[in-house]
């Protein structure tokens, strides 16, 4: 009798018509949503950032829909104290909202935010809870968000450090080294180009870039773009600095750079 409706709707408004929100279309049934785990860590607070300091970890919301139909609905969605695990306002801010799709098919993001600090702990979970579907049915209703602690509570305490001294011809890639163990979930470090010296850079200064090691990985590369040299030009030196880690703490942060001319 619904879809009848539905059809006689559009029948009358003619086609184009925008049917309603949370309402299926006529001939499509109700599109599936799911929401994916995430598992990062924790983070540990820099010295002199603000507190409380927060890691963001975002959940996907993904829809699905039969071939030819667009999603049509909305879903609720509330975190949830793990048991035993994380809890707030401790561990993390509480979310809680409504997440709708009017035809497109991307999916969504949940953002929550995670409390940094530097205490060894367990790693602790907390849960992500879909709930009062309307136009949409729920495949995936439970997300897991894990937490991992950074800081020696299991494990040794993640600390990120570049190589040694480094000498340049053409390319030069840096190493970034993850002490602690291979990564279990992805942490990023930040880097940029310190000038050493008055004359003309053979590089290409960097400001802001970041290097992403992967789970599984131990380390990564900075990368810095050289200048094609001018003829009789001498070498040049410069400082490649990390900052700001997603996990854990700086060792090494600096690394002195040397681009010898030609090679």
């Amino acid at each position: 009798m619904r879809t009848a409706v539905l059809a006689a709707v559009v029948l009358l408004l003619g086609p184009g018509t925008a049917v309603p929100t949370g309402a299926v279309a006529p001939g499509c049934g109700p599109a599936s949503v799911a929401v994916a785990d995430r598992t990062l860590y924790e983070g540990t607070p820099a010295a002199g950032e603000r507190s409380p300091a927060y890691t963001t970890f975002e959940f996907t919301v993904s829809v699905t829909a039969a071939a030819g139909c667009a999603p049509t609905g909305s879903v609720a969605y509330k975190t949830e104290d793990g048991s035993p695990g994380a809890t707030t306002p401790d561990d993390y801010v509480p979310a809680e909202g409504r997440l709708s799709w009017t035809g497109d098919s991307s999916s969504r993001t949940i953002a929550v935010q995670v409390v940094k600090d530097a205490a060894a702990e367990p790693n602790e979970p907390f849960l992500l809870r879909l709930s009062d579907p309307v136009g949409l049915v729920l495949a995936d209703d439970l997300a897991a968000g894990g937490i991992l602690d950074d800081d020696g509570g299991v494990g040794l305490p993640i600390m990120v450090s570049t190589d040694g001294g480094k000498i340049c011809w053409h390319v030069c890639t840096v190493g970034v080294q993850l002490g602690g163990g291979p990564a279990k979930a992805p942490v990023t470090v930040h880097y940029r180009t310190l000038a050493l010296g008055t004359g003309e850079p053979a590089y290409v200064p960097v400001k802001d870039a970041m290097v992403t090691i992967p789970p599984g990985a131990s380390g990564g590369s900075a990368v810095v773009k050289l200048l094609d040299g001018n003829p009789g030009q001498t070498e040049s030196r410069f400082v490649l600095e990390l900052f700001a880690p997603s996990a854990g703490t700086l060792g090494n942060a600096r690394t002195e750079v040397t681009i010898k001319p030609g090679g």
